[in-house]
């Protein structure tokens, strides 16, 4: 119970409220339309081109959502978090959060397509929803650390 006790301090540190934290998942998720957009398109050109015959589906979504979240990582870099943090060790940080997630979604898109015959845009959607929060939250800590937030160096050069 160490690290949440820790997550607290951290978050109250930087001013981290519950409303701020509302605001940022707004934002993230404005700009999560726009790279959602460009993933599924990117997913419904995989999947008509079909890279993988015998999991059409599934092919589609690892390819889509690697080649998405590095789309991701720059526009939440450049316009939701406005983050001064190193760009590449971002990156790097984000890559390991968006492979954590990637092989949880995988799994889930496998299971709703081709176990429980969930049609591929339902279970892409689901993926996407269910799983948005935790991406917030695990790139926002992780990758994109309010520490280094412009806002927040910000304030703490007027004290």
């Amino acid at each position: 119970m160490g690290w949440i006790s820790e997550f607290k301090g951290r978050a109250a540190d930087v001013g981290w409220t519950s409303g701020k934290m509302l605001r940022e998942f707004m934002r993230f998720n404005v700009t999560g339309c726009f790279n959602s957009a460009f993933a599924f398109i990117l997913y419904e050109l995989l999947y008509r081109v079909n890279i993988w015959d015998a999991h059409t589906a599934v092919a589609a979504w690892v390819v889509s959502s690697i080649i998405g979240n590095v789309e991701a990582h720059y526009m939440h870099y450049k316009f939701t978090f406005k983050s001064v943090f190193n760009y590449t060790t971002s990156l790097n940080r984000a890559f390991w959060c968006y492979t954590a997630l990637l092989a949880v979604t995988t799994t889930s898109e496998y299971f709703m397509i081709e176990r429980w015959l969930i049609n591929h845009h339902i279970a892409w959607l689901i993926n996407t929803c269910l799983f948005g929060f935790v991406n917030f939250m695990l790139i926002r800590w992780l990758a994109f650390p309010p520490e280094l937030d412009e806002a927040y160096l910000e304030r703490l050069s007027d004290d």
